[in-house]
């Protein structure tokens, strides 16, 4: 199979980055913004969740959305939804405006990353594994790119420029995203409809049913643990580096370094997806998240950390293309956007709860034995992964 580069794929992945630049320096701005005008830091807490809570209760309707009109008029919807929220403190800078920004931002990204995604697996229909791995790793690429880039420039804007300016800024790139969407994208190629379509109205189908596989509950089994190390590396990050006495500059490189580690691992996808199969990356990046959890709290000097930081990026960077390629591949006909969006519900529930655990659980029992915690859950997904190499392996 030639190693060909969808045209539909680059503007895919522009939207991405343009449109997830509101979120990440969105998230950036609204917590030093509530800080700065003295609001206790519960309310910054509750307005990092504010960007899950909506995507969690709604995932599985937008994937149902996605199957049943298509990934096009998901994706406006979603990218307007972006630009109104990014558009809120802008014209109306205060802290109640920020929970507004953080719902409709979270829940527009959401919809436009389900849409994006499910189109990007309809582009792999009839092509080998390599190719639709190849596909997902080029388009996780935007958002690796928009998490090291948003936080970057939104601090450097509200040092020179203020607030008001780093969030017209966030709305500057949605714009960007939105005439990509309505302008470069067309028509989307559909997915396969369900054998039911065939023979008559599709019949209502529970959840749970998408779990009757093997395949797919070792999938999302594996995405509920990745799901919940992520969020708690993110939560701690902060605390574990204070308490061992580092800089807040170390801190916010180690913050770079995780971004850099995904962008630098999903741009080797391409040449990995010819060479290993989805479930023989996951297994390294398994163990790789789980060393890194057992090393953190010994991480004394600052080399170390950073190190560690860019290894975990690195880890959390080959997961999702592998992921996204494994569901599309396992999913049911005519309902990979409701595989996806149960996918979403559970990365989106993991960001409202292990931030709320880890907060209650950090002054008890300290950072170490949760990062310990940590390694134990994803060591908990290597059996699942070791069988799904076995599988594909036969």
């Amino acid at each position: 199979m030639p190693k060909r580069f969808p045209p539909l794929l680059l503007p895919l992945i522009l939207i991405t980055l343009t449109g997830h630049m509101a979120m990440s320096g969105g998230r950036v701005s609204g917590s030093l913004y509530a800080l700065s005008v003295g609001s206790p830091e519960l309310v910054v807490g509750v307005f990092m969740a504010m960007f899950s809570v909506l995507p969690t209760l709604a995932a599985m309707s937008i994937g149902r959305w996605v199957d049943g009109i298509g990934a096009l008029p998901v994706m406006r919807f979603g990218v307007l939804a972006v630009l109104v929220g990014a558009a809120v403190p802008v014209l109306w800078l205060s802290v109640p405006a920020l929970f507004v920004m953080a719902v409709l931002i979270g829940f527009g990204f959401n919809a436009m990353s389900v849409a994006g995604q499910h189109t990007v697996g309809a582009m792999a229909q009839g092509r080998s594994p390599e190719q639709r791995l190849r596909n997902f790793g080029w388009y996780a690429l935007g958002h690796s790119a928009s998490s090291a880039i948003g936080p970057f420039v939104s601090g450097l804007l509200i040092d020179h420029a203020g607030f008001r300016v780093a969030f017209a800024t966030m709305a500057g790139f949605t714009c960007v995203a939105c005439w990509l969407v309505y302008k470069k994208l067309g028509r989307l190629p559909a997915a396969a409809k369900s054998e039911e379509s065939n023979d008559g109205p599709p019949k209502t189908r529970a959840w749970h049913d998408l779990l009757e596989a093997p395949e797919m509950r070792r999938i999302y089994y594996v995405s509920m643990a990745l799901a919940c190390c992520w969020d708690l590396f993110i939560v701690m990050l902060p605390v574990l580096g204070t308490r061992l006495g580092f800089s807040a500059s170390i801190i916010g490189t180690v913050f770079s370094l995780f971004a850099v580690g995904t962008f630098v691992s999903r741009a080797l996808m391409p040449w990995l997806s010819s060479r290993l199969r989805e479930w023989q990356i996951m297994r390294a990046a398994l163990v790789i998240i789980a060393l890194v959890f057992v090393m953190l709290p010994w991480a004394n000097a600052a080399i170390v950390f950073m190190l560690l930081g860019f290894l975990f990026g690195s880890a959390i960077g080959f997961s999702q293309p592998n992921m996204l390629s494994l569901l599309h591949a396992a999913a049911p006909a005519g309902r990979g956007g409701e595989a996806l969006g149960l996918r979403s519900l559970v990365g989106n529930g993991s960001s409202v709860l292990v931030p709320i655990a880890f907060g209650l659980a950090v002054g008890p029992l300290g950072v170490a034995p949760l990062l310990w915690a940590g390694s134990a859950l994803i060591s908990s997904a290597l059996p699942a992964a070791h069988r799904g190499v076995r599988h594909h392996l036969r």
